[in-house]
């Protein structure tokens, strides 16, 4: 309850701050633009100022003409070249200050030209005055060509004087429109504060008064709790003695299966040293036979090797090397017998070499035989290598044995990599297969290769 208040007090003044801090900071956007906006509409004086000052010195340089025209006085050529710098200057201040109108550039573009033809009438005018004979149709003629291009340049001018009018109108809008909601923002951060704060003082309130409530209730409660904890005192020291008991009585136990397992152990162990002797007798007793074939077949060989037929030779040599084949096989027997208690001899070697031992291994079964390989290119492996050549080598006989009812056998060798990196090979043919729930009984015996 205690920790729910404090959050709540803490939300209350979170909260607070972050509508102050957001009216603060409105306010501060909000005056930012509002100042902004004042000096947009500063820089719309400015420009009709310099709009009108525009005109005023245009006005200027024709009042010197004319004044020179009518008296023919220097004085008034100084005031009209002084009036046509400060309309070129003024200008030119005009155009910079209306850089961000394109609309008013594009004026600007229209009416310096026509300044400029109305300078050239009016120095072609003086030009004309300062000849000995003036020619008062010239003049005359001048003058309305003047006062032609003055009527477009004043045109030009409205059109600038009106479009800045427009921008004055908008950007005073603008500049009001910020001000009041400047004003709002203010008053609603102010009235938002207000409740925030009330709350927070009623949340107080309330919970002081239920502080002094949960003081008498634990008041009590303490009392009802130290006389449970007597109780429940008595109840434990009763459970703590069965529990001591409960120990003595596993401990026992323990004990017992203790000696129940070293003993389990030594009857394993000597089964399986029975178990080995057993392997070295058995693999003795076939080792003799098969030492007899291969040397029999030896002498066979060498002696009769003048009679005996280029098939007669090789038939002895498929004998003595699966004679061979067979004590390998029997060695390997062995070692697999014992291979739950010995590491294999694990090697890199080259899968791709191994295949092939076992396919020339399995030439004369390959005789008569029209079979299409598809072998991928098989990679190094890490393995040991005589164990894997059995697996291939029964796993190819297999498929040679089984597709002997088709016409044509095909028969796929693959390798490809597993997800976290592992060589996986495999072995497919079109053979006649078998019921896939009997592949535990069929390969349950590799496991023991991994």
């Amino acid at each position: 309850m205690k920790k729910t208040f404090d959050r709540k007090i803490i939300a209350g003044f979170v909260l607070a701050l972050a509508i102050w801090l957001t009216i603060g900071s409105l306010l501060y956007r909000h005056t930012s633009e509002q100042a902004q906006e004042a000096r947009w509409l500063s820089h719309t004086y400015d420009a009709l100022a310099k709009i009108q000052e525009l005109l005023l010195r245009l006005t200027d340089a024709e009042t010197a003409r004319r004044g020179f025209v009518m008296s023919g006085s220097d004085r008034f050529l100084t005031h009209y070249s002084n009036a046509v710098e400060r309309a070129t200057t003024v200008f030119n201040q005009l155009r910079a200050l209306t850089g961000d109108n394109p609309r008013q550039q594009r004026t600007c573009d229209a009416l310096q030209p026509l300044i400029q033809q109305r300078f050239a009438v009016y120095s072609e005018s003086i030009a004309v005055q300062l000849k000995p004979e003036t020619e008062a149709a010239a003049q005359l003629r001048l003058t309305e060509k003047g006062q032609e291009i003055m009527e477009n340049i004043r045109r030009l001018i409205t059109e600038m004087v009106t479009a800045e009018r427009g921008l004055l109108q908008q950007r005073r809008s603008g500049s009001e429109s910020h001000l009041r909601r400047t004003q709002q923002f203010a008053l609603a951060g102010f009235f938002a504060g207000s409740i925030m704060l009330s709350w927070v003082f009623l949340l107080l309130a309330r919970e002081n008064k239920r502080r002094r409530d949960a003081e008498e209730a634990l008041r009590k409660s303490n009392e009802a709790l130290e006389l449970s904890v007597q109780k429940r005192t008595a109840e434990l020291a009763d459970a703590l003695e069965a529990h001591r008991q409960a120990e003595q009585a596993i401990k026992k136990l323990n004990e017992e299966l203790e000696k129940r397992v070293v003993e389990r152990t030594t009857q394993l162990e000597n089964a399986n040293k029975e178990l080995e002797a057993f392997s070295y007798s058995v693999s003795h007793d076939l080792r003799a036979p098969l030492r007899h074939i291969d040397g029999f077949a030896e002498m066979l060989r060498d002696d009769a090797s003048a009679v005996l037929g280029e098939r007669s030779r090789r038939y002895l040599e498929t004998i003595s090397t699966s004679a061979k084949r067979m004590g390998a096989l029997i060695d390997d027997l062995l070692v697999f017998s014992r291979m739950g208690r010995a590491e294999m001899r694990q090697t890199r070697f080259g899968m791709d070499r191994l295949g092939k031992e076992v396919l020339k291994e399995m030439k004369v079964e390959l005789q008569r035989r029209r079979i299409e390989w598809e072998i991928d290119p098989l990679p190094e492996a890490w393995g040991d290598r005589t164990m894997l050549k059995q697996v291939w080598l029964n796993l190819l006989s297999n498929a040679v044995k089984y597709t002997r009812p088709r016409e044509c056998a095909k028969v796929q060798i693959r390798c490809t990599r597993t997800s976290d990196r592992q060589l996986q090979f495999c072995v497919r043919d079109n053979g006649v297969g078998f019921d896939m729930q009997y592949s535990n009984k069929l390969f349950g015996v590799f496991q023991r290769l991994h």
